[in-house]
């Protein structure tokens, strides 16, 4: 039980997050030139993955009293490993696009930055964990009591615990089928067709 209400507050957390997030986005649109922003989103995507696995060890400090090597922090750890990953479309998916459309190369560019953030992210991560200088700076601060008093708000938080309740049931969703994946193995891809190929008819005379 207290595993699901651990992964439950990560969610709630994560929604409270990128809630504060959007509005930071929005803020550098009215300010920042468009050449820019699109020279910084994805330095920003990677900022946003960074300050997100602070808040995580920001988190389960405050919730067990220490940040040491547990069971906690190890499920932290996946959950947040897990949520970055959201965005990857499966191996078949991008098969599809390679079978029916031309986006197959964006859609595999995409994935192959999804993944690099992620694994920058969680690296630099675990990395804090041992050397928590990042848990005490101001921006962390900042952010950390901003999320919580945001969760606090009636209404609002009411909608951020709905989120984590639904972000609860996509994690057990991912753990089994990551558990799935590993006891089944890599599904091998689909078979690729030549445009040029067509299926053999019979003359009509």
């Amino acid at each position: 039980m207290n595993v699901l209400s651990h992964v439950f507050h990560l969610g709630v957390l994560f929604s409270a997050f990128a809630f504060i997030w959007f509005w930071l986005q929005l803020l550098l649109m009215f300010l920042l030139p468009e050449g820019i922003r699109m020279q910084l989103r994805y330095f920003l995507q990677l900022l946003q993955s960074l300050f997100l696995g602070v808040l995580v060890l920001k988190f389960v400090d405050k919730e067990e009293g220490s940040l040491t090597l547990n069971g906690m922090l190890v499920l932290s750890l996946i959950t947040y490993f897990l949520y970055l990953l959201r965005n990857l479309r499966s191996e078949r998916n991008a098969m599809q696009f390679q079978l029916y459309t031309n986006l197959y190369k964006k859609v595999k560019m995409k994935n192959e930055w999804e993944l690099a953030v992620a694994l920058i992210s969680i690296s630099i991560t675990i990395l804090w964990v041992f050397f928590p200088v990042a848990l005490d700076s101001v921006v962390t601060q900042w952010f950390y009591e901003q999320t919580h008093d945001l969760i606090q708000i009636p209404i609002i938080g009411w909608i951020f615990k709905l989120a984590g309740f639904f972000f609860l049931l996509a994690t057990l969703i991912r753990f089994l089928a990551a558990i799935t994946w590993m006891l089944r193995g890599p599904k091998s891809k689909l078979p690729e067709r030549d445009s040029d190929d067509f299926d053999e008819f019979e003359e009509i005379k």
